[in-house]
């Protein structure tokens, strides 16, 4: 448990305590009408589409996080008697950073349905936890609001994006909300509000995060690209689908692959024979922009 520790303090380092809201939300459905953004798919309905079937949508509810959370908690938290609502400051600003708005118990309910959901022998109540769960995650209102100010400091009933704001008036005339063009949101530095979570200036060898490995190991030899200009591919717009290494199509992007075989033979001596056999010869190039795999 010394690199459980280890982690909470590390946390707690990087963190920046929020100023609590007047009157935060105290129950799941209370945060996700917040953060609602249907409206937003009204609008930019491909957008909103390719969004929904990524997974900043399932940032709680995949597999991989739900597993994950399960052992924190149980052979974390649990054991060392630490108030399960902790995931507030130590999971979820990232998995859910609207959280942030919400009362402690809000956290305490969200790791009881992660239990529930890896643990429980009952399809229908795992199915029920993930459908609550699935009510939060990294939305539109966290990347063009809530991060979208480097350090914080976004301003409420706001959009941030790349575009020219004129050519958003619905924002405010239909939502009440102002546009503000920004060019951080192109920046790979944007990136990073989630994809890091170390201490300033610790390497990559301590931490092996998607930040520390594309600062280190592609800008430092001459990579150029965003990580935008990778994961946001698109004809007519950013597409926000933000595929990764579990999309085999994009993933062969990341890599040069060169496999030469050749037919030759051996003697198999324990039966005194001659088998056919396959030389084969494997090169790999790692041309993204960071490890492979990673996340």
């Amino acid at each position: 448990m010394r690199l459980f520790i280890t982690l909470v303090f590390l946390i707690s380092v990087v963190i920046v305590p929020q100023l609590a809201l007047a009157d935060p939300a105290k129950t799941i459905d209370e945060l996700a009408a917040m953060y609602n953004t249907d409206k937003c798919g009204e609008c930019h309905e491909d957008i909103h589409n390719e969004w929904k079937s990524s997974w900043h949508s399932k940032s709680i509810i995949d597999s991989r996080v739900i597993r994950v959370w399960r052992t924190f908690i149980v052979s974390g938290l649990d054991k060392k008697g630490i108030p399960r609502s902790m995931l507030k400051d130590i999971c979820l600003p990232c998995h859910a950073p609207q959280t942030k708005d919400a009362a402690p118990e809000v956290s305490g309910a969200i790791a009881d349905l992660v239990i529930t959901a890896a643990d429980d022998k009952d399809t229908a109540k795992r199915e029920a936890a993930l459908n609550e769960l699935s009510k939060i995650s990294v939305n539109c209102l966290i990347c063009h609001n809530m991060k979208a100010v480097p350090g914080g400091g976004s301003q409420a009933k706001t959009i941030y994006g790349p575009k020219d704001p004129s050519a958003a008036a619905p924002h405010k005339e239909e939502l009440g909300f102002e546009t503000v063009k920004t060019d951080y949101l192109s920046q790979a530095k944007f990136c990073s509000e989630c994809h890091h979570g170390c201490p300033p200036g610790m390497p990559s060898s301590l931490c092996p995060t998607l930040w520390t490995s594309y600062n280190e190991h592609y800008l430092t030899h001459g990579g150029t690209k965003t990580c935008q200009e990778c994961h946001m591919q698109g004809k007519e717009y950013k597409a926000h689908k933000f595929p990764g290494i579990d999309e085999p199509e994009f993933a062969e992007t990341g890599i040069d692959l060169v496999l030469n075989a050749s037919a030759t033979e051996f003697a198999y001596h324990l039966e005194n024979k001659i088998v056919p056999a396959v030389l084969v010869n494997v090169k790999v190039k790692n041309v993204s922009g960071h490890g492979i795999p990673h996340g």
